[in-house]
């Protein structure tokens, strides 16, 4: 008896040892080096105003974030599948909620305030979505069967519709993203595929030929293929695109871009904030921070590939997805060559609900990468 009772200290020191070999510590590493260039990038867009508070604010988020990604991290993401009707009915009716007594900016409906926070749902509904499609294409014959893509499409449309009705469209082309990236590795058919994205296709012209949008969203939309189609969207594109090509090689240096400095770009601390970057740091900074994106994206999908169970990957491969279109689609609309959406640059731009969201998405990924097969590393 005395035998066992020291051995087992011994047992669960290994089991500790095992799961902190097992965190994906070049993931955490290039999260860490992104936030701090997004924090400084955010004080030169705001620096002729409140930008020690907006600083304050994220570095505030940042610690939040942290905390619940290393709660998520420790727990068993397999136990996430007990909560799923939980978790989607508590994003809907926050979703629903927000139509009511939500707050508006910018001709969207979508922020709760709280004690001078803005809370915005549809940005934590995305980890919401990767989650229930991942436990919908994990189950006991591991086929993938009609049930399941319907119930798939159910699940992201409940969801898209609540958000078009806040007048919010970035966030339903992640949600799209994600579902296509969980369909494409879960193993649907390509004929399906290319069939589901046709109907998008055609769904997504007769909503800019409707007049479900309004104006100036239609215009937001398509200001990247004609650029004269509105005065103000095209504004804001050619700003963009000005102060990301005058940049160059090495940017005008830091706090010291002219486009940045006298507040030409709009939305610049949030939309348009690798604006700040091309602009002040050239196109090294803007490299680095996508060298720094890839290999973000990089180790989530290693993570994917070690995963001990399909609900594992398909988690990661959900939060992958989920970063690499807001990565494209970011980026892409400063230079003119995607539509203007308002959807945030992954842990660069200025926002709590993003920020905290891009961190425990993380989590999951590291839940999935520490409970996997014990006692093996992650490569």
């Amino acid at each position: 008896m005395v035998a066992l009772q020291s051995r087992a200290p011994s047992v669960r020191g290994e089991s500790q040892i095992a799961k902190l070999r097992n965190v994906d510590w070049s993931l955490i590493s290039f999260v860490l080096a992104l936030v701090p260039i997004g924090i400084i990038a955010i004080y030169s867009a705001t620096r002729s105003g409140a930008g020690i508070d907006f600083v304050w604010r994220q570095g505030m988020f940042f610690v939040i974030g942290l905390g619940l990604m290393a709660l998520v991290s420790s727990v068993d993401y397999r136990a996430f599948r007990d909560f799923l009707g939980v978790v989607y009915i508590l994003t809907g009716l926050a979703l629903v909620l927000v139509l009511i007594i939500g707050a508006e900016r910018g001709g969207t409906k979508g922020w709760f305030v709280v004690f001078g926070f803005s809370i915005q749902p549809a940005e934590f509904a995305k980890l919401s979505l990767v989650v229930v499609l991942a436990a919908i294409f994990t189950g006991r014959s591991g086929s993938v069967d009609a049930n399941r893509i319907v119930g798939a499409l159910g699940a992201v449309g409940a969801v898209s519709f609540l958000v078009l009705l806040e007048n919010e469209t970035g966030s339903i082309l992640v949600y799209g993203f994600i579902l296509l990236g969980i369909l494409l590795v879960a193993g649907v058919p390509a004929r399906v595929l290319l069939l589901m994205i046709a109907t998008g296709a055609v769904m997504v012209s007769v909503l800019l030929s409707s007049d479900t949008l309004a104006d100036y969203q239609r215009a937001r939309l398509t200001s990247f293929i004609d650029a004269d189609a509105n005065v103000q969207e095209s504004y804001n594109q050619r700003q963009s695109e000005t102060a990301v090509g005058s940049g160059g090689l090495t940017g005008h240096g830091l706090f010291e871009g002219p486009q940045t400095q006298l507040g030409f770009v709009p939305e610049q601390r949030t939309d348009f904030i690798f604006t700040v970057i091309a602009e002040e740091l050239g196109f090294i900074g803007g490299a680095i921070v996508l060298g720094l994106q890839a290999f973000i994206l990089l180790r989530i999908f290693r993570v994917a590939q070690l995963a001990r169970d399909s609900f594992g990957a398909l988690i990661c491969i959900g939060v992958f997805s989920m970063f690499l279109i807001q990565v494209w689609q970011n980026v892409g609309m400063t230079m003119r060559l995607m539509p203007i959406t308002g959807i945030p640059l992954p842990f660069v731009s200025y926002g709590g609900s993003s920020l905290i969201t891009s961190l425990i998405g993380i989590g999951l990924v590291q839940s999935v990468s520490i409970h996997r097969h014990r006692g093996t590393p992650v490569e």
